[in-house]
């Protein structure tokens, strides 16, 4: 979800322009437009916008994720289970390039080892 673009509807909802919410939160103009649109702002400068903006944190992110419950009992989000599902294949994956690299290892021994006369 793209945050810089909440937080402008809810600026535009509220009548405020941008430089409003900077100053409140004694930010640079620059330095909290790029953490919005990098996504890469503070989840205490989270809760001080929802807060300023008087509106719940949550108002920021996915409403959609849905919780899933694993083998241990604790949930996951729908998020969270595919990247555990993708971690899990890269797992896999790299299990089987290991076992072929070993492969790969063992004949360039027995290459070398006929090679140089010795059976």
């Amino acid at each position: 979800m793209d945050i810089k673009a909440v937080v402008d509807e809810i600026l535009l909802e509220k009548k405020r322009p941008f430089t409003w919410l900077v100053n409140q939160m004694d930010k640079t103009f620059d330095g909290l437009k790029l953490s919005l649109i990098n996504e890469s702002i503070k989840y205490r400068d989270i809760k001080l916008m929802a807060k300023i903006l008087e509106v719940p944190p949550s108002t920021f992110f996915e409403t959609e994720a849905r919780s899933y419950k694993t083998e241990t009992g604790t949930s996951l989000t729908a998020e969270s289970r595919n990247e555990y599902s993708d971690l899990k294949n890269n797992l896999k994956n790299c299990k089987e390039m290991s076992a072929a690299l070993k492969e790969q290892i063992k004949d360039k021994d027995r290459i070398i080892g006929l090679l140089s006369g010795k059976s």
